[in-house]
């Protein structure tokens, strides 16, 4: 092996490595996050400025610097300490883990079945407002506003919460139909488990 080819391997190898270390940070970074802003002490949506990371994260650790921010473009002084949660080992930023969090152990507000857990590959369980009867999917929620969502709406599974919306969408197509008899135990409201509401 000639010096010349050598060097040309080494150098290949090299950039490969950088080039590695860079697309992990891209990777790894990707996404919105939910943090709680240093100067409200109310959750924020941010994204994160992977350019800025990928490269950093080849000489040293990855600078971590906000490129969105749901506060802004607000006339704020904002020295962006609020990435550190994001990094922080057991604070979970990510909606879909937010998400997962508080539908854990919930059972569905309709049809009293536990939920599953949440996977963003399949159809999401969604939330019930008590008094509209609207239902929106936890992923169109703003992810800022999950936490406070659940606190005053119910859980619902995810077939219950793409059969109501679609009844809410397309009232003339529904036809309600109690589920066969053998099925027993009630909902919160006092309605027989299985039966469809209408609303």
């Amino acid at each position: 092996m000639t010096t010349q080819l050598f060097v040309m391997l080494l150098i290949g190898t090299v950039l490969v490595v950088y080039v590695g270390i860079a697309l992990t940070a891209w990777i790894r970074l990707r996404g919105t996050r939910v943090v709680i802003c240093p100067q409200t002490l109310e959750p924020v949506s941010v994204t994160l400025d992977r350019g800025h990371a990928a490269v950093t994260a080849v000489w040293d650790a990855a600078d971590l610097k906000l490129a969105t921010c749901t506060r802004w473009p607000l006339p704020v002084d904002c020295d962006q300490a609020c990435v550190s949660q994001i990094v922080q080992p057991g604070y979970e930023t990510r909606p879909a883990a937010i998400a997962a969090h508080l539908f854990e152990g919930q059972r569905c507000a309709i049809c009293r079945l536990a939920i599953d857990p949440v996977d963003t590959a399949s159809l999401p369980p969604g939330l019930l407002d008590p008094v509209t009867h609207d239902v929106v999917p936890w992923n169109e929620v703003s992810p800022e506003r999950l936490r406070e969502k659940f606190r005053t709406r119910r859980a619902l599974c995810a077939n219950c919460t793409l059969a109501e919306s679609f009844r809410r969408r397309f009232p003339d197509r529904v036809v309600d139909r109690p589920r066969q008899s053998g099925i027993t135990g009630s909902a919160e409201d006092g309605e027989p488990v299985g039966a469809t509401r209408n609303m």
